[in-house]
């Protein structure tokens, strides 16, 4: 037999895809506007006219911007300990920056919002509007830090250049960064090769 939800007699299962839909798309009006006008410059009010939907259902889903703007940073800070699990594998440190460095560039490539995701989280590294929530979030964005022992591995094994750790770090997640950036500013461009950014650390 059918199972049917309470008021409106949907199938459960349609309407809970109705519901992930519409989170969707409220995540990904909110990104762009987020992205184009910055958190400060945008209103559930934008958000909701954007979408064509009331604000009282917009705050359904998200009672306020706060926790919407937190979602996408939790969706970075995510995407970030999935970059910290290729430390697990038998890899050597410059592998570990190369398969790092080709599955983020291949997501950039097929996936806009992956992108935009990474954009908007290195905008809220600088951002002074955040709640305590968000710089906590924020915060454990650090993963440059987390991969100066990788570094330093990398550089005692003679397949990391000379230098400091932490300066060698940030210099490939900011190429990383900047490659999410061309991936939103400039689509039509083709994404960089893995091996360009290895190169920047590669001895």
């Amino acid at each position: 037999m059918l199972k049917l939800s309470g008021k409106k007699g949907l199938p459960m299962g349609l309407r809970q895809r109705q519901k992930e839909n519409r989170r969707k798309e409220i995540l990904d009006c909110s990104l762009n506007l987020f992205i184009r006008r910055g958190y400060e410059g945008t209103s559930t009010r934008e958000i909701s006219r954007a979408l064509g939907i009331s604000s009282g259902l917009l705050f359904h889903y998200y009672d306020t911007k706060e926790r919407l703007y937190l979602e996408h940073l939790k969706t970075a800070l995510d995407g970030i300990r999935m970059m910290e699990e290729y430390l697990l594998l038998p890899l050597s440190p410059i592998q570990i920056f190369h398969e790092i460095a080709e599955a983020a560039l291949s997501y950039f490539a097929i996936s806009p919002a992956t992108a935009k995701v990474f954009l908007l989280a290195r905008q809220a590294l600088t951002a002074d509007y955040l709640t305590e929530e968000m710089k906590e979030t924020v915060r454990e964005m650090n993963i440059a830090d987390r991969f100066v022992p990788t570094v330093r591995a990398g550089q005692k094994a003679g397949e990391i250049r000379a230098g400091d750790p932490r300066s060698l770090a940030l210099c490939f997640f900011s190429a990383m960064e900047s490659a999410a950036e061309n991936a939103v500013c400039f689509p039509s461009v083709p994404m960089p090769e893995a091996d360009w950014l290895v190169d920047l650390i590669k001895a």
